[in-house]
């Protein structure tokens, strides 16, 4: 457990919001849809290849969904280099939002807001895990933290 950040105190008073990065928000939100897309890809692929008659990948699209979030929330916090929570938090919800209004305007009995609106803040959870493993992905490759 030596060497993980779970919480930086600054020594600077400088306010929480001049240390957010939204460059970082947004490199995150890319690789969360890229991943989704390539996941779509992955999927597009195994009906056309294959012979079967039904496909039912509502699995396939939450693990898409998540792993989404989490390789967003990952590549935020790493390019952030500080308050992985918060820009994991903020990528993944910011994901969330933009999947459920896709959801919400294609589909016309598929969820109800709530539903959606809890998806958003689920995503929201797992995108924060994200955003700590990206902070402190520089444990496994042995590089000194970022300042």
């Amino acid at each position: 457990m030596k060497g993980l950040t779970f919480v930086h105190w600054s020594k600077t008073q400088a306010p929480i919001f001049s240390r957010f990065r939204a460059g970082a928000a947004l490199f995150g939100l890319a690789w969360a849809l890229g991943v989704t897309f390539a996941a779509c890809v992955l999927m597009f692929a195994w009906v056309v290849l294959s012979v079967g008659p039904v496909y039912n990948f509502s699995t396939f699209v939450i693990a898409g969904s998540v792993f989404g979030a989490v390789t967003g929330g990952a590549f935020c916090g790493r390019a952030a280099g500080s308050m992985g929570l918060a820009h994991g938090f903020l990528t993944g919800l910011s994901y969330g939002l933009l999947l459920a209004a896709l959801f919400y305007i294609g589909s016309s009995a598929g969820f109800s807001a709530a539903e959606l609106l809890a998806r958003a803040l689920l995503l929201g959870v797992v995108g924060s895990f994200g955003g700590l493993l990206g902070v402190n992905s520089h444990i496994r490759r042995g590089l000194p933290a970022r300042e």
